[in-house]
């Protein structure tokens, strides 16, 4: 089997990259790009896309100036579905990490079938791409992440854990905005990786499909301190003013219906690889 992934230099392509490896029978081939700092030509995808069954398409931009966003994630995904139906094949089949960014993030806990009104530049940008897959008319997955962390997060770009453990490790304070009330729904980097193989190596009936990819579990951020204070950081925190913040969860029953797959990882265990894995330096 071929598999082709973009943003596999990423945190998620570069853990997805390393367990496609170890499968047997798999041959997968990273996107090489020219020039980073803006979406791939046809050109570049031309090659990329030829022979390809699969394609795990994590390429994208979550935080930096609106435009970049906007291009990477619409215009990068826009270029690689007509590159596939240019230069690959109509079989080829697209995995795609979205975000549960995209929607109404009001309603708790998140489903499939919830409001996609997306309150982010980042969110809007997804569900643009998510549009641009459905009406490709290729088969596809659309994976709807929450906040995924781990050994390899980038800091003030990844997750708040990634932030936390890296101020953390070199004894930093913390810096909360708001009373660290706030819930989000964490899952962890392995979590997400099987998940991904799952979608993309298990044949089911339905090939147009989206699901939540989460943990299933809200979490404060006084959870997530507690928990790096537990594995031995002595941390100070800064609770900059006394609001709550908006809280989110999502429910990730359909996908684990269907593929038989469920999170593994604790909150406390995630935690604490992520925190080794920056004081081993692979975490920034």
């Amino acid at each position: 089997m071929r598999i082709g992934v973009t943003g596999a230099s990423g945190f998620i392509g570069g853990h997805l990259l390393k367990a496609l490896k170890q499968l047997p029978g798999v041959t997968v081939s990273p996107l090489v790009r020219k020039r980073k700092n803006s979406p791939p030509t046809l050109p570049e995808l031309k090659n990329f896309v030829q022979g390809q069954h699969l394609i795990y398409h994590l390429a994208g931009v979550n935080r930096g100036p609106d435009e970049e966003i906007l291009s990477a994630n619409i215009l990068g995904t826009l270029r690689l579905l007509v590159a596939v139906k240019t230069y690959g094949s109509q079989k080829t089949q697209i995995v795609f990490a979205s975000s549960s960014q995209v929607y109404k993030q009001r309603e708790n806990p998140l489903k499939e079938t919830h409001a996609t009104e997306p309150e982010s530049l980042y969110g809007v940008s997804k569900k643009a791409a998510e549009d641009l897959i459905r009406l490709s008319g290729l088969k596809h997955i659309v994976l709807r992440l929450s906040n995924v962390y781990g050994p390899g997060c980038r800091p003030d770009y990844n997750s708040v854990i990634a932030t936390f453990c890296d101020r953390a490790v070199r004894r930093l304070p913390l810096t909360v905005d708001g009373n660290g009330r706030q819930q989000r729904d964490f899952i962890y980097i392995d979590d997400v990786v099987r998940a991904l193989i799952e979608a993309g190596m298990k044949r089911q009936d339905s090939r147009r499909a989206v699901y939540n990819i989460s943990s299933g579990k809200a979490a404060s951020l006084r959870q997530v301190i507690g928990n790096i204070k537990r594995a031995g950081m002595g941390v100070d925190v800064q609770y900059m003013n006394g609001q709550g913040g908006q809280s989110y969860g999502c429910d990730p029953s359909r996908f684990c219906k269907v593929y038989a797959w469920k999170p593994k990882t604790s909150l406390a265990t995630g935690i604490k690889h992520t925190l080794r894995g920056f004081e081993e330096g692979s975490g920034s």
